[in-house]
C-alpha cells in the first residue's frame, strides 16, 4: 500500500542524484571546496574521503554557493564527516531559482517561504547521512552559522525529483533558439508534473483549474496521455463542491470546460467526461444563472466570485470584463459539445439560449494583447485590428500565461512569421539571462546591461529576479518556473507543424502548416495509437510534407 502513494497508471515519480554544476561563491572560512564538484558519495563513512571544511574560527565567515546547472524540484542529500560537536553543528541552507535568491535572507525584496521552505536552519550531526528540502531551486547558498565552529562536508548533492517520462514530442527546425524555447517549454511542464499538475515548484504548488489549460496542452503535445491530468480535474472536484467556485474564482470555471473538452479530443474517453459529469453538469447549470434574459446588463460582475478575471495584468482595468466575457463564450461553446456527447439534452437547450445572449453583448475595447487575443478566440473582433494590435510592439506586451493565445491569434491575423518573429524575442530574453525554465511572469522591459540570474548582484548591481515581479509574485516570491508558461511548445506543434486533431482520439487529424520564415521542420507527436511523426520542407514557396502515422490513424494534408 505505502508503495502505492507516489505511483500512477502510467509514470511513477523517481528521485535523481545531481553534483553541483558551478561554485558561485566561497568564503574564507572554507577550504577544498573543489571536492563539492567531484565527490559523488551516496554514503557516509569513518574511513578516509575528501573533504570540504567549513570553519568559522578566528571570526571567519565559512559560506558557498552551488549553481546546480539548471532548475531542479526537490532537496539536497547532505554528507557529513566530523565536526566540533558529535551532537550536531548548525547551519543555514537557502534555496534559490536565482543566484541572488539564494543568498537572500527572508523578509528581503519578496523572499519568503510561501508554500515551500527554502530558507532552512539545520542541525548536521557527525558521520550522517541528510536529505533535506523539497522545493524548486537552482542554487543552494550553505553556510555555517556558529561561531568558534568547523565542519566536514563530503558531498552535496542535489535531489532531482521528476516523473519517469519519455519525451515523445519533439521539434527540431533550422532555428535553433525557436528549437530550445520547445525544449525548455517541455521541461519546464514535466517539472511541474508532480503529484498532480501544478503551478510551480517553489510557489503555486497547486491545481490552479485556469492555469490548466495551456499545461495540459502541452503534456499532451510533449508527454501524451499522462493520467495526473484526469487525476487534477477530479481533484478540483472534489475540494469545490457546490456553491463553491473553482479555485474560489467563477472565471476559472469556465476553463474547466475548455480542459475537458481539449483533453476529451486528444484522448477520445467518453468515460472520463461520464465519471465527471455530475460535476461539470452542476457548474454549467450554475455558469448559465449568470446570465440574465430580458435585461440591458446580461452578465454582472459583481456576481463573479473574484470578479471579471482574465489574468494578473489585466484585473481591474478596462481589458478585464472582454478578456472575461470571451473566454465565457469559449467555455459555453465547449460545454454545448459536452452536452452533445453526453446526451445532455436539457442543459444543451440551456446552452444555446444563454449563449444567444451572450454573442449579442457589448464587449468593450481591447487594448491588451492577451485580452484582443481571447476575442479573437472567441470571433468577437476583427482579423485586421487583431494583427494591428497584437503585433505592435513585437514582444512586448506578451504574457507568459497567455503566451499560447496570444501566438495562436497572432499567427491568424498578422502572419506566422510576426508571431515567431515575437516568440523568439519574448521568450529568447528569459534564455538570454540564463533561465533554464520559463518563467510566472516576464516583461523585455525588465531587460537591462549584466541582467542574469546566474550572478550574484552585488555593489547595488541590478537584480532581475529580485526587482522586479507584480500583483501577487513581487520580488523574489516570484516563480521561475511555472507551469502555465509552457504554452509555446502547443503553439509550436499546432500552428507552425499544422498538427490539428479533427475526431476525438486523434482518430482523425490534419496536417495543415505554416512555417512562417522556418525553411524546415520535424517533429513527433504522441496520440493515443502511438507516434504522429511530421517532416515539412520549403521549397520554391511550397511546403513539402511528409509523415508517419499508425495505420489506425486517418491523416489529411492541407
Amino acid at each position: 500500500m505505502i508503495q502505492d502513494l507516489h505511483k500512477s497508471d502510467n509514470c511513477e515519480l523517481m528521485e535523481t542524484r545531481v553534483l553541483p554544476h558551478k561554485i558561485l561563491l566561497i568564503e574564507e572560512g572554507v577550504d577544498n571546496a573543489e571536492n563539492l564538484l567531484k565527490n559523488d558519495a551516496d554514503q557516509a563513512t569513518v574511513g578516509v574521503c575528501p573533504v570540504t571544511t567549513f570553519s568559522t574560527k578566528e571570526g571567519k565567515k565559512a559560506a558557498v554557493l552551488l549553481d546546480f546547472g539548471s532548475e531542479l524540484s526537490g532537496g539536497i542529500q547532505i554528507i557529513a564527516k566530523q565536526g566540533s560537536r558529535r551532537i550536531g553543528i548548525p547551519i543555514r541552507i537557502r534555496f534559490g531559482e536565482s543566484a541572488q535568491e539564494a543568498f537572500t535572507p527572508l523578509g528581503v525584496n519578496g523572499s519568503c517561504n510561501d508554500h515551500s521552505i527554502r530558507d532552512i536552519e539545520w542541525i548536521i550531526p557527525w558521520n550522517s547521512y541528510q536529505l533535506i528540502g523539497d522545493t524548486g531551486y537552482r542554487f543552494v547558498y550553505i553556510e555555517l552559522t556558529e561561531p568558534d565552529s568547523y565542519l566536514e562536508l563530503v558531498s552535496v548533492k542535489g535531489i532531482f525529483r521528476h516523473r519517469d517520462l519519455k519525451y515523445v514530442g519533439s521539434f527540431h527546425s533550422n532555428d535553433n533558439l525557436l528549437n530550445k524555447i520547445y525544449d525548455t517549454c517541455a521541461y519546464t511542464i514535466h517539472l511541474n508534473m508532480q503529484e498532480m499538475v501544478w503551478d510551480g515548484i517553489k510557489r503555486d504548488r497547486l491545481v490552479w483549474i485556469g492555469d490548466m489549460h495551456p499545461e495540459i496542452l502541452t503534456i499532451r503535445t510533449v508527454f501524451g496521455d499522462i493520467d495526473i491530468v484526469e487525476k487534477s480535474l477530479k481533484h478540483i472536484a472534489q475540494q469545490y463542491p457546490e456553491p463553491e467556485w473553482p479555485n474560489h474564482m467563477t472565471t476559472y470555471s469556465f476553463w474547466y470546460f475548455m480542459i475537458l473538452w481539449d483533453w476529451y479530443m486528444y484522448t477520445g474517453k467518453r468515460e472520463m467526461l461520464e465519471s465527471l459529469k455530475a460535476y461539470w453538469a452542476d457548474l454549467l447549470d450554475r455558469i448559465l444563472k449568470l446570465v440574465h434574459e430580458d435585461t440591458s446588463e446580461p452578465v454582472r460582475e459583481e456576481e463573479f466570485q473574484g470578479g471579471f478575471f482574465l489574468d494578473w495584468p489585466t484585473r481591474w482595468t478596462e481589458n478585464a470584463k472582454p478578456g472575461a466575457l470571451g473566454l465565457f463564450l469559449l467555455s459555453v461553446r465547449c460545454a454545448m459539445k459536452l452536452c452533445k456527447i453526453c446526451e445532455e439534452e436539457e442543459l444543451l437547450k440551456k446552452c444555446e439560449n444563454k449563449l444567444s445572449i451572450l454573442e449579442k453583448m457589448e464587449f468593450g475595447e481591447c487594448t491588451a494583447k492577451q485580452t484582443q487575443a481571447m476575442m479573437w478566440q472567441a470571433d468577437k473582433v476583427e482579423k485586421k485590428i487583431t494583427g494591428i494590435r497584437l503585433s505592435e510592439c513585437g514582444g512586448h506586451g506578451m504574457s507568459t500565461f497567455m503566451s499560447y493565445y496570444i501566438l495562436c491569434a497572432a499567427a491568424d491575423t498578422a502572419g506566422m512569421t510576426t508571431a515567431l518573429k515575437m516568440l523568439r524575442e519574448y521568450y529568447g530574453a528569459m534564455l538570454s539571462v540564463g533561465a533554464t525554465t520559463f518563467w510566472e511572469d516576464f516583461d523585455l522591459e525588465w531587460m537591462r546591461d549584466g541582467a542574469t540570474i546566474v550572478e550574484l548582484c552585488e555593489n547595488g548591481k541590478y537584480d532581475i529576479h529580485g526587482e522586479n515581479g507584480k500583483y501577487c509574485y513581487q520580488g523574489f516570491r516570484h516563480s521561475l518556473c511555472h507551469g502555465w508558461s509552457s504554452g509555446p511548445a502547443a503553439f509550436l506543434a499546432e500552428k507552425t507543424a499544422g498538427i490539428h486533431i479533427l475526431r476525438p482520439g486523434c482518430e482523425q487529424i490534419e496536417i495543415a502548416p505554416d512555417l512562417g520564415d522556418l525553411q524546415n521542420l520535424e517533429i513527433t507527436y504522441p496520440i493515443p495509437q502511438g507516434v504522429l511523426e511530421v517532416k515539412i520542407e520549403k521549397k520554391d514557396g511550397k511546403n513539402i510534407v511528409s509523415y508517419n502515422a499508425p495505420e489506425e490513424v486517418q491523416v489529411s494534408i492541407r
